[in-house]
């Protein structure tokens, strides 16, 4: 099969789970709802930019995205269905593209539409300090932080991969994205260093690209989180396709 039949398969497996829906409403909903309350209630305005306020509910998007990214490849695990798909599709690195192409790009295209009306509808909340898609670095926020939720989504993919159980996948997701931060930072390193070490963390680079870049000086420029976070999903997706390749199914 060729690639192009390949993510044609996927894409139908993809929207023929319920579950795919119903995250990706969660996900955009949690997004917008986060941010649009606290454009209303004027919180973080002071620590990052008006932009970067509507877009701070990419904190809850990037865990929902990160579970649908999971469930799209432990689902085929746990029914049995990877069975068939790698005896239709022997090359099982084209397998993994695929998922990959298809989680990318609806949860980049998905998120950007809801970036785009929670930044229009959260910049008229906030009134005359608000900003306009022509302000200087908003482009950059918004396609940065959308970024990060589609990045966030194939790094649960990779995990899942990875991993294969889905209860073990999440928690690893979590921990990695929530629970790493805390842990290495407050107990693992000392005091002289947590700052300086943890920007390089997932979380924080990924944060880094977009709603949180250029404003908070103890976090990396927005082109160094996009650096740090692709290098995570690149060591992901190098060690998630090696598992696919070598392990029976």
């Amino acid at each position: 099969m060729s690639l192009s039949h390949v993510v044609r398969s996927e894409w139908i497996k993809f929207w023929s789970v319920r579950s795919t829906a119903v995250l990706l409403s969660v996900a955009v909903t949690g997004f917008a709802g986060i941010g649009l309350l606290l454009c209303a209630a004027g919180m973080g305005a002071s620590v990052v930019s008006p932009a970067g306020t509507s877009m701070t509910g990419s904190v809850l998007a990037t865990l929902v995205l990160g579970v649908l990214g999971v469930l799209v490849i432990t689902g085929e695990y746990r029914t049995g269905l990877i069975r068939a798909t790698l005896t239709a599709t022997p090359r099982r690195s084209m397998v993994l593209a695929a998922k990959a192409a298809v989680l990318g790009a609806v949860s980049f295209t998905v998120m950007s539409v809801a970036a785009l009306l929670t930044f229009l509808a959260g910049q008229a909340i906030i009134g005359d300090a608000g900003m306009t898609l022509t302000d200087d670095g908003v482009i950059r926020v918004l396609l940065g932080t959308v970024a990060y939720e589609a990045g966030a989504a194939l790094l649960g993919l990779f995990l899942g991969t990875l991993i294969r159980s889905t209860a073990a996948a999440l928690s690893t997701y979590f921990a990695v994205m929530f629970l790493l931060a805390t842990t290495f930072t407050q107990f693992l390193l000392p005091e002289g260093v947590r700052a300086a070490a943890g920007r390089f963390l997932p979380p924080q680079a990924g944060e880094a690209m977009g709603w949180a870049g250029a404003r908070l000086p103890e976090m990396l420029s927005p082109g160094q989180g996009a650096l740090v976070f692709a290098g995570y999903l690149v060591l992901a997706a190098v060690v998630a396709g090696w598992r696919l390749r070598h392990s029976d199914a």
